[in-house]
């Protein structure tokens, strides 16, 4: 850090103005009043006028040279402590994306609330924006609204492109004429696989009928045309991966710790999440149109449980495979409401497991392309690996996609390979083989953690192996 400094005395007056000016600090804000007992300064106040400039106002009479010298110290004592205090600049920018808004409402529910939809999606979104801004002050988070506005779906998608964020979430609540259906579900960019995907696609991207001069603005981009989501899914995604991984996150909490029927992750021709040029996913809540997760949505204890469940997928996946940040969850909202959705025997989809080429392929399989084997390491089955793509079907080892490391094998998850290499101890290892692999090309790896041939939680291997959460 440099500095430079100045004091100057008016003329018959009783105290001196003492001025650093220091250079590549970020300044704390509303540094306040400081007292120093030293006798030599009185009462200080720090002000900063323009740039990187303090002023002490002391009540420093005429002192002799040492006593001035000792003043001039407490003051570039004060600057670096200034600049100890400062925030960090953030290391993550996500984007939070409360659905509808102003005039589109969203579905209307069962009509017994007069909120609906936008009103739910927004208190979720700015409950999850708080808590992430508490217990992760090293990352940046953006609103495409924080109150009840209308951004264009094209606005939206414009605010997350132009803050080139490292992730974009949007929330939404699902409707179906059935009011006995029921669960959530997160969706990611790629082309519908059911009439159910299809139809949900079509019901929230119908917000841009509601937008002046639509047709012109979406260039021929039709809701209600099948063969536009074909065409969608066409669109490059090199952040499906990513997407997923978060996504099937946000469904093991709501499974686990809310008590949600879970409805998987899906792929869908979603505008908002296919436009963005990051890991993009959309999140429906649950059926406003069964009056039971209506209820649940529209209480505040129902909306703090959705909001927590998707900050700790945001904080046990996304950060845990990108820095050292450490996590601090918030705590719980304490209602027996939510003791008595936990306690719903929801359908459950059976963990991802490891599997080899030999079980998908033929009888040709060899040593190169068997199943991952499973080794203890500190006493349990927990092991760390490096993720380097996921593909559409099983590749053969001399894939160039693999770019010669023939040794990576894939687990099964949501219909897609994804291809793991290394066998670590320790997640620290597994982050140093991580870097390697970024330089070689793969630039989208990350960390993922096994028990045995099942995928798991960073978190829940850190828990397993008695590590501290990072």
């Amino acid at each position: 850090m440099s500095w430079a400094s100045y004091s100057t005395t008016s003329p018959g007056a009783t105290t001196s103005s003492v001025w650093v000016e220091s250079g590549a600090v970020v300044w704390a804000q509303n540094t306040g009043l400081i007292n120093i007992q030293k006798r030599i300064i009185e009462p200080a106040r720090i002000a900063r006028p323009q740039g990187c400039a303090v002023c002490l106002r002391t009540g420093m009479k005429q002192r002799p040279k040492v006593a001035k010298q000792r003043v001039m110290a407490a003051c570039v004592a004060l600057v670096t402590a200034c600049a100890a205090f400062a925030p960090a600049p953030p290391v993550l920018t996500l984007v939070l994306d409360a659905g509808h808004g102003g005039k589109d409402p969203g579905n209307l529910g069962t009509g017994r609330y007069t909120t609906t939809e936008k009103d739910i999606t927004l208190d979720v979104t700015l409950q999850l924006g708080a808590y992430i801004e508490e217990n992760l002050p090293e990352v940046k988070v953006i609103y495409t609204r924080k109150d009840d506005s209308f951004p264009a779906l094209r606005e939206r998608v414009r605010i997350a492109n132009e803050a080139q964020a490292d992730l974009f979430v949007s929330i939404h609540c699902d409707a179906f004429d059935n009011a006995g259906a029921r669960g959530s579900s997160t969706y990611v960019m790629g082309m519908h696989k059911s009439e159910e995907s299809l139809r949900v696609a079509m019901r929230e991207n119908a917000s841009m009928f509601k937008e002046e001069g639509y047709e012109r603005n979406y260039d021929g981009f039709d809701p209600n045309d099948p063969d536009t989501y074909i065409a969608l899914s066409l669109r490059q995604n090199v952040n499906l991966d990513a997407s997923l991984t978060l996504g099937a996150a946000i469904q093991q909490q709501f499974k686990e710790r809310v008590g949600r029927r879970d409805r998987g992750v899906k792929q869908a021709g979603f505008y908002v999440i296919s436009y963005t040029t990051m890991p993009s996913t959309l999140v429906e809540l649950g059926f406003l149109t069964n009056p039971e997760e209506e209820d649940f949505l529209q209480s505040e204890n129902g909306k703090a449980y959705m909001a927590s469940a998707i900050y700790r997928a945001f904080r046990d996946t996304y950060l845990a495979s990108r820095s050292d940040l450490e996590q601090v969850a918030p705590a719980d909202p304490n209602s027996q409401a939510a003791e008595t959705e936990n306690s719903e025997h929801a359908p459950t989809e059976e963990n991802a497991q490891v599997e080899g080429h030999a079980s998908i392929a033929d009888d040709t399989a060899s040593a190169e392309n068997a199943p991952l084997e499973t080794a203890p390491t500190l006493g349990s089955e927990v092991w760390f690996g490096v993720q380097i793509l996921t593909a559409e079907s099983a590749l053969p080892p001399d894939s160039p996609d693999l770019r010669g490391h023939s040794e990576a094998k894939p687990y099964i998850r949501h219909g897609l390979y994804k291809y793991v290499t290394g066998h670590h101890a320790h997640p620290d290892q597994a982050h140093e083989a991580k870097k390697a692999l970024r330089a070689e090309g793969f630039e989208g790896a990350f960390v993922v953690a096994f028990d045995g041939k099942t995928q798991i939680p960073m978190s829940r291997a850190r828990t397993m192996l008695n590590l501290p959460m990072q």
